[in-house]
């Protein structure tokens, strides 16, 4: 059942993300511990996901999709990152910026979703 503990984080994570970007849309500020909260489970999601799938070394299938979900959640908080160090001094690059984010990281859970599928059974 560890197999699932990612999906769980990156579920959060992704919602949290979900809420985020809907106050973007809607040109509301949202609160800052949703924000902080988005950030911790991004990162804390991503130590998670190291953890667990090193537990699954001995199938090269599961360690390939492993990887790949690593390092599209690593561009993802880069991108992230980018996003919110950018966002005060280009205004007008921040919409882009945030899309490229969020494409990044739903395909990066997808991938890990993927991954705990046929890590699991």
């Amino acid at each position: 059942m560890l197999v699932w503990l990612p999906i769980a984080i990156y579920g959060t994570t992704v919602a949290l993300g979900l809420v985020l970007g809907w106050y973007f849309l809607s040109e509301k500020r949202p609160h800052q511990g949703l924000q902080l909260l988005h950030l911790l489970t991004g990162f804390g999601g991503l130590e998670v996901v190291m953890l667990v799938t090193s537990r699954y070394r001995a199938n090269q299938e599961l360690q390939d999709i492993a990887f790949i979900a690593l390092i599209l959640l690593g561009f993802a908080a880069f991108t992230g990152l980018v996003a919110a160090i950018l966002a005060k001094p280009r205004t007008a690059a921040l919409g882009p910026m945030l899309a490229a984010h969020a494409f990044i990281g739903g395909s990066a859970f997808l991938v890990l979703a993927n991954w705990a599928v046929n890590a699991a059974g």
